[in-house]
This record gives structure tokens, sequence and C-alpha cells, in this order.
């Protein structure tokens, strides 16, 4: 199929042309050659496995990335949600505001006097 054309030059005559053609080369250098296209083959595919490794190890990282961005995010509103029940709770536990509600909502008055009621002594040994 190829023929390769070589010039040899012998002498001052004129050049002698010699054909080689590669189906009739040697069965080593066949052999050679196949060795040399797997060689290649096989750099080739481990070269492509390891694009596709980084490529999907890379992609990985942005995902776990993006996921950690978000839990960051639902803790930030965790956090803000949990100080504003803490200043809720402040709120509603302050004095005047107990105060105002029992006076509005419940009709409680500031007792004006203080009659102290003292307890029979048999009732303090029950207790103790």
């Amino acid at each position: 199929m190829n023929n390769a054309k070589i010039l040899l030059v012998p002498g001052p005559t004129e050049p002698v042309t010699r054909t080689i053609d590669r189906e009739k080369s040697s069965p080593e250098t066949a052999s050679r050659r196949r060795q040399i296209i797997r060689l290649y083959l096989t750099a080739i595919l481990l070269l492509s496995a390891m694009l596709t490794v980084y490529i999907w190890q890379s992609t990985k990282m942005v995902e776990v990335k993006l996921r950690i961005k978000n839990v960051e995010k639902d803790i930030n509103n965790l956090e803000n949600a949990n100080a504003d029940l803490r200043a809720e709770i402040s709120k509603l536990q302050s004095l005047s505001r107990i105060e105002t509600v029992a006076k509005n909502e419940l009709g409680m008055v500031i007792p004006r006097r203080l009659i102290y009621i003292t307890m029979p002594e048999n009732w303090k040994s029950q207790y103790e």
C-alpha cells in the first residue's frame, strides 16, 4: 500500500531507489508498532480517566460549598429568630408589663393597706 522510496547514493553514478513495503516489513517491526499504539491508547485512556475524576471532584466540591452556604444561611436565620424570641421573652417578663396586664386585663389593684394574719401554732408544727 504505502511504498516509501529511499534514495541511496552509492557513488558518482545515478541514484538507486529501493522500495520498502510496510506490509512486507519484519514481524518485529509490526509488533513494535502495535506496542507503541497500545502505549499511546493506554496513555490517552489514563489521561481521560484522570480528567474525568478531576472534573467530578471539582463538581462535588462546588456542590459541598453550596450546601455549606445554605446551612450557614439557615444557622444565621435561626440565630436571628432565637434572638428575637429572647427579646420577646424579656419584654413579656418585664414587671411593668405584668403590672399593666394585671391592672387592665385582670382588674387587679394595688393594695392600700397590708393586713398580717398570724397562724396558730399547731399549724406551724404540721408544715415543718
